[in-house]
């Protein structure tokens, strides 16, 4: 058993566990306000506290303008995988969003288009 790799996982999930403790007490606008601004956190879980509260109609739109930053990668597919979860995507996964490739930008054109359509069907669907 390796003690010092043992305390770090221990201490990350603990971290990791009181900052989404914190973002789910917030209002999901003020979560959003702060991933508009560029204020992540450190342990990545404001990323599942937005994809488990908001509305695809709240964050759809910030979270594909941060996919489009000039941010770390781990944000980035973090950022990614909410999205994904919103829009209940099943044919783009997260590294077609955030990983640094040639296909990158068409991957973000079409989840741009199914995220525009997602979100007008809800509008003028039978209870928009």
């Amino acid at each position: 058993m390796d003690l010092k790799r043992d305390h770090w996982k221990t201490v990350w999930e603990d971290n990791a566990d009181n900052e989404r403790k914190t973002y789910d007490s917030m209002e999901v606008e003020e979560a959003l306000k702060m991933v508009k601004e560029g204020h992540y956190g450190d342990y990545y879980s404001i990323w599942y506290s937005i994809s488990e509260r908001a509305t695809l109609e709240q964050a759809g739109y910030v979270l594909l303008e941060v996919l489009h930053r000039d941010i770390r990668y781990l944000l980035r597919a973090n950022c990614a995988g909410a999205l994904i979860r919103l829009m209940n995507e099943k044919q783009i996964r997260g590294v077609d969003l955030s990983a640094d490739r040639p296909d990158q930008n068409e991957f973000l054109e079409k989840i741009e288009k199914k995220l525009g359509e997602l979100i007008e069907n809800k509008k003028g669907g039978l209870h928009g």
